[in-house]
């Protein structure tokens, strides 16, 4: 299978290694940017994307900047390539139902990265609440926060696709898997009424949102609530689910899921020496697996923009 990926920033290094362990070999990449190939010299690359250098490639990673994912989308979806897209789908909302229309009459596999849904913590959620174990669920809630210039210590975090408008960057979009993992939990219900709230609070040197608070009434009467931020001086990522019979919690740190009712705190699942990059390989093997059998991804380019309509800022 032969295999470009667009993009060679951290995310990138991240699928190309991932996709060496898994045994391919032959991965192409493309970056405009030469400093990127420090240390992976001996990387295939591809110089530009004309229409020369299109055929033949039957997956494409698109790990460039948000705001350059669509156009190198509608480019390898035009050629007749499976596409899995880095989170966000986009910056904004231009050319998806183009892209979504070219994917469907090629028959493409598309599958937009949402690795926080394969820990096993929130798998685990998940199952829980399909089972519906707490009964009624009343209301879902996600936080994380990290302050930027600690997410990539090697960079200037001014310099980052984050810090910019032009590029797509904000805490919203950067921390779209928190907003996802609510739909998802809630099996993308229908969404009734939502308030987004967001300001640039700190001192830090950034066009974008350096924090936001999302709420959403959905259908199913469920109240979700998304709080995200670029300015905790501690990682901080959990999320609690409250219903009937009790509460669902879950703390990246401890990476455990606890049950609290009335009369006890049980520890329903413990995840011992988890190493994290496995929700990468997770994901990558099961957008591989849908590849090989024809089949829809539970993230295609439909599912993700009903969700990033929510999470563009007005």
């Amino acid at each position: 299978m032969k295999i470009l990926i667009i993009g060679f920033g951290s995310i990138g290094k991240r699928h190309y290694k991932n996709l060496i362990d898994l045994g391919y070999k032959d991965i192409f990449v493309f970056d405009v940017n030469e400093g990127s190939f420090e240390g992976f010299e001996n990387v295939k690359r591809i110089k530009d994307l004309k229409e020369g250098v299109l055929a033949g490639f039957k997956a494409v990673f698109i790990c460039s900047p948000n705001n350059m994912h669509i156009k190198h989308a509608l480019i390898y979806a035009g050629a007749g390539a499976h596409l899995f897209i880095e989170k966000p789908l986009s910056h904004n909302l231009n050319g998806l139902r183009e892209l979504e229309n070219i994917c469907r009459k090629k028959r493409l596999i598309t599958m937009i990265g949402c690795n926080m849904r394969f820990h096993p913590c929130l798998e685990f959620i998940k199952k829980c609440l399909d089972k519906k174990m707490l009964g009624r669920v009343y209301s879902i809630r996600h936080e994380f926060g990290y302050f930027l210039p600690y997410w990539r210590p090697t960079q200037d975090y001014r310099k980052n696709y984050a810090a910019k408008k032009s590029t797509g960057g904000g805490i919203i979009l950067d921390d779209i898997h928190e907003f996802d993992l609510l739909f998802w939990l809630n099996n993308f219900n229908r969404v009734i009424e939502k308030k987004v709230i967001f300001n640039h609070s700190s001192d830090l040197d950034i066009q974008t949102e350096d924090q936001a608070i999302g709420t959403f009434l959905f259908k199913n009467k469920v109240l979700g609530m998304v709080i995200c931020d670029y300015l905790q001086q501690h990682y901080t990522r959990k999320c609690k689910i409250v219903g009937e019979r009790g509460a669902l919690e879950w703390d990246f740190k401890d990476n455990n899921v606890l049950l609290k009712t009335k009369d006890e705190i049980k520890e329903l699942l413990l995840v011992k020496n988890f190493d994290f990059n496995q929700v990468y390989v997770k994901e990558v093997k099961y957008f591989f697996d849908c590849v090989k059998k024809r089949k829809d991804t539970f993230n295609g380019i439909k599912t993700a923009a009903s969700l990033l309509k929510y999470c563009i800022k007005k």
